[in-house]
């Protein structure tokens, strides 16, 4: 028999509602900056773009982007060392990149200095920092090819 429970879902930005209770998402440590909320839920929204909704806090919600969505520009590892989320070898996983959306559209980032990781099998998170001088926390989204191109 599946599990039926639900959690109401209070939201600053779409009001109340109510999702699968499995659906929630775990940060044992909190997000960087924000560490005492550490439940969330993913929120669909229009494409690439989703929403990581606190459930702890009604006015905080991420917009991210699947950064597997990077391809080759973006091979971050899965912090299997972490003890927090238990990831494990043939785990699925997912790694989310916050965006910081920016009103003229052609100038919104990720950062990807600062990936979310995702453990699917027990729906726990971890934020890692990257040392990297390579990685950006205000990564371009739109190359100046993407700007140029007519939109069909």
């Amino acid at each position: 028999m599946p599990d039926s429970a639900t959690i109401t879902v209070k939201s600053s930005r779409f009001g109340e509602f109510e999702v699968p209770a499995s659906t929630v998402i775990e940060f044992p440590r909190g997000m960087i900056g924000f560490p005492n909320q550490r439940r969330y839920i993913m929120l669909e929204h229009k494409g690439p773009f989703c929403w990581l909704q606190s459930l702890d806090e009604p006015s905080l919600a991420f917009v991210v982007i699947d950064g597997m969505e990077m391809g080759d520009r973006y091979d971050r590892k899965i912090p299997f060392a972490d003890p927090q989320c238990d990831f494990r070898g043939d785990d699925e996983f997912a790694i989310l990149l916050i965006v910081t959306v920016r009103q003229d559209p052609t100038q919104t980032t990720a950062n990807v200095k600062a990936p979310v990781f995702v453990n699917m099998r027990n729906r726990r998170g971890v934020q890692v920092i990257y040392d990297d001088p390579n990685l950006d926390t205000r990564y371009s989204l739109f190359t100046p090819q993407e700007e140029a191109e007519p939109k069909s």
